[in-house]
């Protein structure tokens, strides 16, 4: 908190408490201990009733700061930065370095609000005390992206944009994967083909769904497996798919979390993979590497993801709303060992 202050990022008024926790990621206790230390050194007021604590140490570092010459970046998500995956969170930490090699810093915050269908007023308030040279959306709803759209700040969204979004985005093409996924599984001989899909309403998934079913091969039958991000919830799915009369020979799983749970529950029935039934998972995490046999699929590099994300924001800094470049990241195959022909 002092560093905040002494760049400038709090020029006038310490935010509340309640803001205070939620931006680090803090408990309110903590959050206390702080501001009460801070008081002791005379960096800000004392507490008043209704009234926010004033700022009243201004440093030579913060007055540079206002004069807009520091490079600060936001990124919004959806979940705490503990609770990504493995890659978003070495994506994010290749960010964080590239920003900071340029003299900046980038900030992750992740509101509670940033999921509900009306966002507006907590992003006017959150954006007006973090003021950033610009913004990185991760997993972004639609109300969220349009404000931001119609503000005309400079970000960039780190996903799909939703229909009617007119903003820089960067993401896998899901769509072009998932018809890959299901190329490969058809030229294997499977037709009936099962894809775990979540119940939440992601674009990417959408398109993962469409690419899959739209691939147009004689005699491919793909099929939808919904799930709602549970273990139970995967498990429920597969016992229904498995009893029907034409019943997969294969499944797509879309996220790695549902490849992991597949793998463990079909075995636990004597399932075999891939002998009874082949598995391929759109999406990866390194721990998909410890399974046996080993999930086959497509494969992204933080680090080639890192600095494609770092050229569109210099662009978006300089003042150029449309960076340009593929916003298409295809990923590698990664063959594995859960895919094979079907048996005649």
């Amino acid at each position: 908190m002092r560093l905040r202050i002494q760049g400038g990022e709090w020029k006038e008024f310490l935010p509340g408490e309640r803001r205070l926790a939620e931006l680090l990621q803090v408990g309110r206790d903590t959050v206390r201990l702080a501001v009460q230390q801070l008081e002791r050194e005379g960096t800000i007021s004392p507490a008043e009733a209704g009234s926010r604590r004033r700022i009243l140490v201004t440093t030579f570092a913060a007055r540079k700061s206002n004069a807009g010459k520091h490079l600060k970046i936001g990124l919004l998500a959806h979940r705490p930065l503990e609770q990504l995956s493995q890659p978003a969170l070495l994506e994010v930490d290749q960010i964080r370095r590239a920003i900071a090699g340029k003299g900046g810093s980038l900030e992750v915050f992740a509101p509670s609000w940033y999921e509900r269908r009306a966002p507006a007023k907590n992003l006017e308030a959150f954006v007006s005390e973090e003021t950033c040279s610009a913004w990185i959306l991760l997993r972004s709803s639609e109300p969220v992206q349009r404000w931001f759209m119609q503000k005309g700040l400079p970000c960039l969204i780190r996903g799909y944009p939703h229909e009617g979004i007119d903003l820089p985005h960067l993401d896998v093409d899901w769509e072009a994967t998932a018809r890959h996924a299901a190329g490969r599984l058809w030229r294997l001989g499977h037709q009936r083909v099962g894809i775990l899909v979540p119940t939440e309403s992601l674009r990417g998934i959408a398109a993962a769904v469409k690419g899959a079913l739209d691939l147009g091969e004689t005699g491919f039958q793909p099929f939808e497996i919904p799930e709602n991000g549970t273990v139970d919830g995967i498990a429920r799915g597969l016992a229904r798919a498995l009893q029907l009369r034409n019943p997969p020979t294969a499944l797509i799983a879309t996220r790695p979390r549902q490849a992991a749970t597949v793998l463990t529950w079909l075995g636990s029935r004597g399932i075999r993979v891939p002998a009874d039934i082949s598995l391929i998972s759109l999406a990866r995490e390194p721990f998909l590497e410890h399974l046996v046999p080993e999930v086959s699929g497509y494969d992204v590099d933080p680090d080639s993801v890192a600095k494609q994300v770092m050229r569109r924001l210099t662009s978006l800094i300089s003042g150029n709303p449309h960076p340009g470049g593929n916003s298409w990241i295809t990923p590698e195959v990664v063959k594995g060992a859960s895919v094979a022909a079907l048996k005649a």
